[in-house]
């Protein structure tokens, strides 16, 4: 067995990225990411089995990345209410600066479906940050939920279906140059429903 090439794989991740950025996952086979990295499709298999494991590697960072941001994003807040909503406009604005990228991380990358339960985890990352945040503004007695974790989720997949609308060009005309006046109803009408007044 053939030890393994420790710069390859930020190499085959960054192209197929690239190929990410212009097709759609089922237009890409492993001859074509290996072709973009200049080798073999047998070395392209020597680290992923399929190309799936390898979209949903690319989709895994990438959320771990957008946490990262998140995390900081919410940091920046004086109170646990601001933290929260720079949590969820961080999360939108990644969208939107990202369009492609959050298509595919969000609905264009299957999520696998044989994972463990720890990696299934990776796939709710900002989930669980967001839950975090909801839980202490909860602790403190200055937000109302019985659940964060369900209330957390309609955030981010209520706000993903406005984010998706704007950038599918799906929403009303008026919004596809202003998908940020059109999320923040929703964001609005999210934080209100939590937080006491």
């Amino acid at each position: 067995m053939r030890n393994p090439n420790p710069h390859i794989m930020p190499l085959i991740k960054k192209r197929t990225l690239e190929l990410l950025m212009e097709r759609n996952p089922e237009q890409i086979g492993m001859r074509d990411i290996a072709k973009a990295c200049g080798v073999t499709a047998t070395s392209i298999y020597h680290y992923y089995k399929d190309k799936d494991k390898l979209f949903q590697e690319i989709a895994l960072e990438s959320l771990e990345q957008l946490n990262n941001q998140i995390s900081l994003a919410a940091k920046k807040g004086k109170s646990i209410k601001a933290q929260i909503i720079n949590a969820i406009s961080c999360f939108r604005d990644w969208c939107f600066e990202n369009p492609r990228l959050s298509l595919l991380v969000m609905q264009g990358i299957k999520s696998d479906e044989q994972a463990t339960p720890e990696v299934m985890e990776q796939y709710y990352v900002c989930n669980r940050t967001g839950e975090a945040l909801l839980k202490t503004a909860v602790q403190q007695k200055l937000a109302k939920s019985d659940n964060p974790r369900l209330d957390v989720g309609i955030l981010i997949f209520g706000l993903w279906g406005c984010i998706e609308s704007v950038l599918l060009k799906k929403s009303d005309v008026e919004y596809w140059k202003n998908g940020k006046a059109y999320t923040d109803r929703y964001i609005n009408l999210w934080v209100n429903s939590i937080f006491k007044s």
